[in-house]
């Protein structure tokens, strides 16, 4: 097969599932696992490059279903390009999506396998937390604006499994612009602040003006790595722990089965 990726977790799906090598094309955000930085990039799932991807001469288009109404993805459909779709926004989606191209590249046994991975990767953190309180929290993706992780994304869910009563969830979006005057009526006590990458120091000059949050207060705010907590996927499993580490480190404690 000659497969093209219209998305990060559709890449990652099909290297888990052993498809690398029939990989001929990415999107422009795919950057794991590291062999997929050198495969030619073919624009994005909304904005794909209609042109770079029939030079590649796919005989299958992996592409997310947001992109469904997209102008060249209908193209490529009524040229009779093989396009599937699929959706990555919670877990259930996640795990059907890795179903799904492991059926379509005769992989269901790998995708059952991978897909039982992730299950067990779940069931463990929530052993860990089975009798933890559950704390007010908040997880951002950026400062300008300060976007915040909202009701309706696999990120939200992560957060609920990892105990956490994320303070946007009464606002409705997905990813909500917030203002500081909100978080601080809110007082979270743990906050995931991803413009501060892995260093914990990055954003430090930022939060110290609201010595008034509890998370401020109680020096409960970490940063993360974009890669991979945004990236939907295999790798979920992995992401969750993260979260759950950082809001019950209790959960985990130093030397004991870590």
């Amino acid at each position: 097969m000659r497969i093209v990726s219209l998305a990060p977790s559709v890449t990652e799906t099909l290297f888990a599932l052993g498809a690398g090598p029939e990989v001929v094309g990415v999107s422009q955000y795919c950057d794991y696992p590291p062999q997929a930085l050198d495969l030619p990039r073919v624009g994005s799932f909304l904005t794909p490059n209609l042109e770079a991807i029939i030079a590649l001469r796919p005989t299958l288009i992996v592409g997310l279903e947001l992109s469904s109404d997209v102008r060249q993805i209908r193209a490529l459909n009524s040229m009779g390009y093989p396009v599937l779709l699929v959706s990555d926004d919670s877990l259930d989606q996640i795990e059907t999506s890795i179903e799904k191209v492991g059926a379509r590249i005769d992989r269901d046994a790998e995708a059952r396998r991978l897909v039982a991975r992730i299950q067990s990767q779940i069931a463990a953190v929530q052993n860990r937390l089975a009798n933890v309180k559950p704390l007010r929290a908040l997880m951002l993706v950026g400062h300008q604006p300060i976007v915040a992780v909202g009701p309706g994304t696999y990120l939200d869910e992560l957060m609920r499994i990892a105990r956490a009563d994320n303070i946007v969830q009464t606002v409705g979006e997905q990813w909500p612009h917030l203002s500081m005057e909100f978080i601080i009526a809110m007082r979270p006590q743990v906050i995931l602040d991803g413009a501060m990458g892995s260093d914990p120091a990055a954003s430090v000059d930022f939060w110290e003006r609201y010595p008034t949050i509890p998370a401020v207060r109680d020096r409960r705010v970490y940063g993360y790595a974009e890669d991979p907590m945004l990236h939907a996927g295999p790798r979920v499993g992995q992401s969750l722990e993260i979260i759950a580490r950082k809001i019950h480190p209790e959960a985990w404690p130093r030397g004991v089965d870590n």
